[in-house]
């Protein structure tokens, strides 16, 4: 039996044979190893009722915030509390974006979800990675980037005003609001994410929108995807995440600008991730 899991920060993901279900996100860098647990444990239910109450031949998980070996060993038992007879594999969401995207084959992987990241990956391994800085520093082309300038834009009276009356009516939030939801709130990149779906659908016909996706987008490939170049070489470059799925089309149009091939396009890693582990058994 193979369980393939891939947990994001709002999400996570869980495949065992044919049975695909969700429970809520897991992040190391922002999560008690008991919260952590809890959600493992209800999934170690889910994977019970499924039929799969014996001991799985495979745990492989990837998760977010995962960075070193030190996060590896602290998922990993937690993991065995809930499947104590599991051999377990810990790994990166970044390492999840490269396997799903490319399987066993070299190319450039690029998460762009709530935040963002990227690598150039060897067919087995990361081998390289711009660091992304989360939403403060960086994370430039993901959705919290995106709706944290939608949102300064907003508290300044720079967006346009047939924008700005059509985000009222979803979303009627004064000042206060918004920079209490930012500065004291518990999931602030998940706040300025939530505008996200927002902008992207009404920017095919709204010209500040459109311009703020393609800024946003055109920032991530300057400031990351860049650095994986090499001369004379048209990079072919892979895109896992909700945001990446949906701004495809922009995505594509920039990387006939910058020498960059966006072929291939993953709303969600998990799907591919659990093919490529099916065939390795």
């Amino acid at each position: 039996m193979t369980i393939t899991v891939e947990g994001g920060a709002t999400k996570t993901d869980w495949v065992i044979g044919g049975k695909r279900f969700r429970t809520p996100g897991i992040n190391l860098s922002v999560m008690s190893d008991r919260t952590i647990f809890d959600i493992v444990a209800a999934a170690a239910n889910e994977v019970t009722a499924a039929g799969g109450g014996g001991a799985p031949v495979k745990l492989y998980f990837y998760g977010a915030g995962m960075v070193s070996d030190k996060d590896a060993a602290r998922m990993k038992a937690i993991l065995r509390r809930a499947f104590p007879m599991a051999e377990t594999e810990c790994a990166s969401d970044l390492l999840a974006a490269a396997r799903a995207l490319w399987g066993d084959c070299p190319g450039i992987a690029a998460i762009l979800g709530t935040g963002s990241n990227s690598c150039s990956y060897d067919g087995v391994s990361v081998t390289g990675n711009v660091r992304p800085g989360g939403y403060i520093l960086g994370d430039e082309g993901g959705g919290a980037a995106l709706g944290k300038r939608f949102l300064s834009d907003y508290i300044k009276n720079m967006v346009p005003e047939r924008t700005r009356e059509k985000f009222r009516e979803q979303w009627p939030l004064d000042y206060t609001d918004i920079v209490n939801a930012v500065y004291k709130g518990e999931n602030p990149a998940g706040f300025l994410s939530s505008f996200a779906p927002f902008i992207v659908e009404n920017a095919s016909d709204d010209a500040y929108l459109h311009g703020i996706v393609k800024e946003n987008l055109d920032a991530f490939i300057r400031r990351s995807l860049m650095a994986y170049g090499r001369p004379g070489e048209t990079m072919k470059i892979g895109v896992v995440g909700s945001v990446g799925y949906a701004c495809r089309q922009t995505l594509m149009e920039l990387g006939a600008v910058y020498g960059m091939d966006f072929c291939k396009f993953l709303p969600s890693p998990i799907d591919a991730l659990a093919a490529y582990h099916s065939g390795k058994q």
